[in-house]
């Protein structure tokens, strides 16, 4: 039986190595699923844990727990720090990661001191660091051993007015009453390195802490007649080893550490569970992406299955007739889907490991690179994935063996050529589902903010609305058919009297099999449509996240200068403070280098109050540039259809040169006080937050002189997320000033660095910390929502180019081979080979053609329906340039150019065939069957 079957594969080996093919696809595209899923998962876990480290300043993998102990049970600092290590090492036995750093302080309450230079009634607290020495420089030094020694940060340093060598004396309770002991600032510490993890508090955080040795501390606790210890114990793990293999696990311990543990803390479970959201929402934009060339490698492999099985008819009637019962057909069919399906399992699954691979590195559509792909590994889920991919073409292939088992062979020249209408024309399901596609798309454009807000709030998207568009597709492909068949009756009825001969016979084969033919119309549709779809979709997405990339920058690159804040608290409660500005020189010679064609101070400050007549904003957003320079460096990314502004933000610039103390604002800005250009204004700034958070030292009455609706750097859109993770929308206002009139006014404060580089230079020719346009687009494309999309979109437009041209080829070449007797027929009648190539133009014209130019008119129309809906999945924020579609003719001219060379290659193809035709074999051959 077996050999058997290997025969028959062999019989027809061509037919077989594309079934094999399309079966290999479509198990490649499964498994890549859990590889992507997982990789992906990995990718945003890392982001998600080195996005906390920057916003919250922190290291983002800490366990901690704070309290105090009674000093009774813990008489000795050393007894204190065995019992929290005790916790540390319960933490790890079920959180199994590497310990990178842990940081334990444990103090007494200190109380009030004077210190031998300054003024009375400070208030300090003794505390014993174990890595002090470790992680910490000496500034300066001073040793006395007359007294007990002890160590001052910085920034204690500053805040108190101490100096190495002072003495403090602190009054501490003894039982007895008040007792005084003496230190001495033997050492003025600073961390070194405060970027090391073990700096979860760094010295600034311990402002009011004196440094003690151990064994002072122990001594110092035989001073105090308090009863409590306190401590703090900070443990940082590394989060690199926290995947999607165990993420979930070590979420649930730690919150079984927190529920059994009121005094334990973390900050890895907040990070977990936005990631936990993040992955649903990849796994559904995996399945949504991957679920329309699922089905387009299903059509595909039907056509190619049906083809076969159609060939076999007189196989299967011959093994019924001598005695074969159904089932034995099936299992004999079953085995040799079985085998086709095994090879293409294995195949699939290194051709999914590949073509996962080549996906993750796009950094745009059709866009291959070498960058780190390292989180997409080979996980054992692929080959589940994979035996389940199989069992699913085994079945979709065999069933319609079932079918096919018929008793009587009048049964099998009756079926030959279906004249039956099919269920879905019958029942208008093509209308149906267009209006549904229709009824989704007009409920989801008026639910844009509603959605745009919760994919923002990062709650899981609706698949649907990325399905919509496939739906559409298919629904539309539907109706082209229904309206082709249309189209040739009403042609047939028309022209039918003034049809030649050949003319005749085309019309007349168009009508009988316009249903049969159906299928290759709808392939063809579905394919032409979904990747023009993609490509436009994954175009669009890519072009806009970069144009608003660029600007919000507003220039190539952005340097924020480190400023020192100088402080002095003076006796009488006052604060006086100031900023010592860098050298700005080493800036301008970079112009001299031939590195920058522009460099310009910008000032900025998003803590300004705005008055004008009775209203006021608060929160608006300063500008404060050179014009001239700021012309030189600055750029505005202009909107796809115009302006963003009314003239060449060029001219308002001129305004404000001509007015020291003018101003530009934003439209929003005008509108919410009533201002138009020649008003007047009063902002005001306030102090540092260092010094305090909500003290105005400054304000300044100036003149409009400009309005704008764009500026380079300026967003309009903010958004907040308070504590619940509600977010909401807010508009920035803008107000730009002349640098030199801001100075002036209100002193100097932190400025960055504005860069235009020239032509050839990158960022790596200045300095390695500066802020780009294109850093920030490279970090854009390599998130995993947008490499996810650019990679299926690019897998998808590629197998749809060679499913299309494949399938197409062969569609046809299978169906002349069928019609060779029909031909042969035509041939003996007289009829000439020019008029048999005739006929099969003709066919082609609605059979093939037509489907293509409805394709691609699909294509555009669910691009300009789809794209901008689907785009709020990755650009959610409002913005001043507005979402616009892009569609490259590169793009359309690859599809169309491969569409030519399959449509000329089959033709071709047809022309042999039909020249290698003898007409004497056709009629034997109609003779013998």
């Amino acid at each position: 039986m077996f050999g058997f079957v290997i025969n028959k594969l062999k019989n027809r080996k061509w037919l077989n190595l594309c079934l094999l093919m399309g079966v290999a696809l479509f198990i490649a595209l499964f498994v890549c699923h859990p590889m992507f899923e997982k990789g992906a998962g990995n990718q945003i876990l890392d982001r998600l844990f080195m996005d906390h480290a920057t916003q919250q300043n922190e290291f983002p993998a800490r366990m901690s727990r704070e309290g105090t102990y009674a000093v009774a049970d813990y008489p000795d600092s050393q007894s204190v720090l065995d019992k929290l290590s005790g916790y540390e090492k319960k933490w790890t036995e079920y959180v199994d990661i590497n310990k990178v750093s842990s940081q334990q302080l444990i103090t007494l309450s200190g109380g009030r001191a004077d210190t031998e230079f300054g003024g009375p009634n400070n208030y300090f607290t003794i505390g014993y660091l174990p890595g002090l020495s470790e992680y910490a420089d000496v500034v300066k030094s001073q040793t006395d051993t007359a007294t007990f020694e002890c160590s001052i940060s910085e920034k204690t340093m500053d805040h108190y007015g101490l100096v190495a060598g002072e003495k403090i004396y602190l009054h501490v309770p003894d039982g007895s009453g008040k007792k005084e002991i003496s230190f001495v600032i033997s050492q003025i510490c600073r961390e070194k390195d405060i970027n090391d993890p073990y700096w979860a508090k760094t010295l600034s955080d311990m402002g009011d802490v004196i440094f003690v040795s151990q064994d002072v501390f122990d001594e110092m606790m035989q001073y105090y007649s308090e009863d409590n210890i306190s401590y703090s114990d900070f443990l940082m793990l590394d989060y690199r080893q926290i995947n999607t293999e165990n993420a979930s696990l070590y979420d649930g311990y730690m919150e079984q550490f927190k529920d059994a543990d009121k005094l334990y803390n973390d900050n890895i479970r907040d990070t977990l569970e936005r990631f936990f959201t993040q992955q649903k929402t990849i796994k559904l934009m995996l399945w949504a992406l991957e679920l329309p060339c699922l089905v387009l490698l299903i059509l595909f492999i039907r056509m190619i299955s049906a083809q076969i099985l159609s060939l076999e008819e007189n196989d299967i009637l011959v093994l019924r007739s001598r005695g074969a019962t159904k089932l034995q057909v099936f299992i004999l069919y079953l085995q040799q889907s079985g085998i086709i399906a095994f090879a293409g399992c294995v195949l699939g699954i290194v051709l999914g490991y590949i073509m996962c691979r080549a996906a993750a590195s796009t950094d745009g559509f059709l866009r291959f690179t070498a960058k780190d792909i390292g989180t997409y590994r080979f996980v054992w889920q692929m080959l589940v994935y994979a035996v389940a991919a199989a069992v699913i073409m085994v079945l979709f292939i065999t069933v319609p063996v079932w079918k096919k088992s018929k008793d009587a062979i009048s049964e099998h020249s009756r079926e030959r050529i279906s004249k039956k209408k099919p269920l879905w024309e019958k029942c208008f399901i093509d209308v149906i589902l267009l209006a549904l596609s229709a009824y989704l798309l007009y409920n989801y454009n008026k639910q844009k903010s509603t959605l745009a807000i919760s994919v923002l709030e990062n709650r899981s998207i609706d698949p649907v609305m990325i399905l919509d568009n496939s739906l559409f597709i298919f629904a539309a492909a539907l109706l082209c058919v229904r309206l082709t068949g249309l189209i040739i009756l009403l042609v047939d009825r028309l022209f039918k009297k003034r049809f030649s001969p050949a003319m005749y016979a085309s019309f007349l084969q168009l009508k009988r099999t316009r249903y049969n033919q159906g299928f290759l119309a709808v392939f063809l549709i579905m394919t032409v449509a979904g990747g023009i779809f993609d490509a436009n979709m994954a175009r669009t997405m890519n072009s806009n996240m970069e144009k608003r990339i660029v600007y919000n920058v507003g220039c190539d690159a952005i340097y924020n200068e480190a400023f020192r804040l100088r402080i002095q608290y003076n006796k009488d409660g006052s604060v006086n403070w100031m900023y010592d500005e860098p050298d700005f020189g080493k800036y301008e010679s970079l112009k001299n280098e031939g590195i920058c064609d522009g460099v310009t101070r910008v000032l900025e400050d998003e803590r300004v109050d705005i008055s004008a007549g009775s209203g006021s904003v608060s929160d608006a957003y300063l500008m404060a540039i050179n014009t001239k320079e700021f012309g030189e460096t600055a750029k505005l990314q202009s909107d796809q259809n115009d302006d963003i502004n009314d003239a060449h933000w060029f001219n308002y610039l001129n305004e404000l040169a001509k007015e020291p103390d003018g101003v530009i604002i934003s439209s929003n800005l005008a509108k919410a006080l009533g201002l138009k250009v020649g008003d007047s204004l009063n902002y005001s700034r306030y102090v540092p937050e260092a010094v305090d958070d909500d003290q105005i030292y400054a304000s300044e009455n100036v003149k409009v002189c400009a309005i704008v609706k764009g500026f380079p750097g300026y967003e309009r859109y903010t958004y907040e997320t308070d504590a619940e993770g509600n977010v909401t929308e807010q508009e920035k206002y803008l107000i730009v000033a002349n640098y030199a009139t801001v100075v002036e006014k209100f002193g100097m404060t932190p400025y960055s660095v504005w860069m235009n580089l020239s032509k050839g230079k990158t960022v790596d020719d200045i300095y390695k910390n500066l802020t780009s346009a294109q850093q920030l687009i490279d970090e854009n494309k390599n998130s995993a929502t947008v490499q996810i999309t650019n990679g299926m979109f690019t897998l998808s437009f590629i197998l749809s180019l060679i499913v299309c041209s494949v399938g197409f080829l062969l569609y046809w070449v299978m169906t002349l081979k069928q019609r060779e007797l029909q031909f042969g027929i035509y041939r003996a009648m007289g009829m000439r080979m020019r008029e048999v190539k005739a006929m099969l133009l003709n066919e082609q014209i609605f059979l093939s053609f037509l489907p293509l130019l409805a394709g691609a008119g699909i294509g555009i129309a669910a691009t300009a329906m789809f794209v901008r809906l689907i785009s709020i999945i990755y650009l959610p924020q409002k913005h001043n340039i507005g979402v616009n579609v892009y569609i490259y003719q590169s793009d359309m001219l690859e599809l169309a150019g491969v569409l030519f060379v399959a449509v000329a290659v089959c033709y071709v193809v047809i022309s042999r065939l039909l020249k290698s035709m003898k007409i004497a074999q056709a009629l034997r051959l109609g003779e013998d069957s």
